[in-house]
């Protein structure tokens, strides 16, 4: 009896080794069980392996189109979802089965989208095909189990692309970068601009950020993944460089190189803090490699803004605007000649210091300002070249909880707007017409729009 306990421990072990050494071929699925935890491996939509360590397991499915490597899994109401990546048929992995939701044809439409969930529904936006680059987003309805387009709003929206860098984080879908249509060149395509992009999901309205800074990333091309409120983009080369977006707190650091891994597929496991992904072995083979998301990147080499300020925009600004900001500067500079007198009258606004990111009065720290207040301040500093609605301002204030409703979050906006006005008004002994402008939209006299007067501001 003893041997035989034995023999099964050993056994038992000796699959564990071999599933974990398991090399296979890149035509597989990997994904998250949202029920048991555990990653699910399936190869060549014949084979399934899970748990940890992955072991092989019987493969049950219902008929489905297409093969499973052309799929992504998404959780959904504490369900594991499986959608077509060009949009169209949607599988959900049930009871250690593959079962169809719906009976619809592959659309080949949205390939390479953004893909996101919210409020417990499945959304793409933007992506390639049918010979066209797309801006569009729709939404999987699962009580017809069909797909329909979402109406957005904004003045500008996001150039049609795919493959562009997406995450949600305070109610907000962030997008960057991305491949676009080339019109020089209409077969070949070319990076997308570098604008971030924001879309308020409880209103699907898109509002221009700024620019970040795309040199850091290059040319290359990274498989990224949402944690913890960021993004991570991985290098597909066997120089496996990590970036980590954090654009709420507007930082992008980089971490050492890891020549180990050249992913495929990847996850992240919330509850172990663990990313899992396939990753290409020299020989053409995969593997699956797996590890602790904070362990496995260290420390940073680097850090930096992510979106740049204004002053930065301008400088990779086109010729043109840099010849009109030329003529500006030269017209200033023969008025101040001519008004000698009127040159030397006092300045009465506040200086900002952008490397210390304080204000100044008459060479005096302002520290009477509470961090809502400051909040403001920064960004409309940071924007001050152009008019920012007020709606733009309520994404300063949602909590990562999104316990506030919409009103709330609007009364404690113009709150904040009223005292930081109050306070600089009273230290500066200006009037508020003096320190913020106002007007509507020139498009749409229902939205506000405000900046800082230009005389009361100052940039060091």
């Amino acid at each position: 009896m003893g041997r035989f306990l034995l023999l099964l421990i050993l056994l038992a072990f000796s699959n564990s080794i071999h599933a974990q050494e398991l090399e296979f071929e890149d035509n597989c699925l990997l994904f998250q069980d949202t029920k048991t935890n555990v990653p699910i491996l399936i190869l060549k939509d014949s084979i399934l392996y899970k748990g940890n360590p992955l072991v092989k397991s019987k493969y049950n499915h219902t008929e489905y189109t297409d093969k499973l490597s052309h799929y992504i899994s998404y959780t959904i109401k504490g369900k594991t979802y499986l959608v077509n990546s060009g949009t169209g048929p949607v599988l959900e992995y049930r009871n250690d089965s593959i079962i169809a939701c719906n009976k619809i044809p592959k659309f080949q439409n949205q390939y390479s989208a953004a893909v996101f969930v919210y409020n417990e529904e499945l959304y793409f936006f933007g992506g390639y095909g049918l010979f066209t680059y797309k801006n569009i987003i729709t939404k999987y309805d699962f009580k017809n189990k069909d797909w329909t387009q979402v109406q957005v709003f904004g003045d500008e929206i996001p150039s049609p692309r795919s493959n562009t860098y997406s995450y949600i984080a305070n109610e907000n879908l962030y997008v960057f970068g991305g491949r676009e249509n080339d019109p020089s060149n209409f077969i070949n395509d070319k990076k997308c601009d570098d604008t971030v992009w924001r879309l308020h999901l409880p209103t699907m309205h898109w509002y221009k950020m700024g620019k970040f800074d795309s040199s850091l990333l290059g040319n290359n091309t990274y498989l990224s993944f949402p944690a913890n409120g960021k993004i991570y983009l991985v290098l597909q080369t066997n120089c496996g460089t990590i970036f980590e977006v954090d654009i709420i707190k507007n930082s992008i650091k980089r971490f050492t190189e890891k020549t180990f891994i050249k992913p495929t597929q990847i996850y992240y496991d919330n509850s172990k803090k663990e990313f899992i992904c396939v990753s290409l072995l020299t020989n053409g083979k995969c593997k699956i490699f797996k590890a602790n998301l904070k362990t496995f990147l260290g420390k940073p080499v680097s850090e930096n803004g992510f979106i740049l300020p204004f002053y930065k925009e301008i400088s990779t600004a086109s010729v043109d605007f840099g010849i009109i900001i030329l003529c500006i500067v030269f017209g200033i500079t023969i008025y101040f000649k001519r008004n000698k007198k009127n040159n030397l009258l006092p300045f009465t606004g506040i200086i900002y210091k952008k490397e210390t990111n304080t204000c100044y009065y008459k060479n005096k720290l302002i520290d009477n300002l509470e961090e809502p207040e400051l909040r403001i301040l920064h960004y409309l500093i940071e924007n001050s070249m152009r008019f920012v609605s007020l709606n733009e301002l309520n994404h300063l204030f949602e909590n990562e909880n999104h316990t506030e409703s919409f009103p709330s979050i609007v009364k404690r906006r113009e709150l904040t707007l009223s005292s930081l006005l109050q306070k600089l008004s009273n230290l500066t002994n200006l009037p508020e017409k003096e320190i913020l402008e106002n007007r509507k939209n020139p498009d749409d006299k229902r939205i506000k729009e405000i900046k800082i007067s230009p005389p009361f501001l100052r940039i060091k």
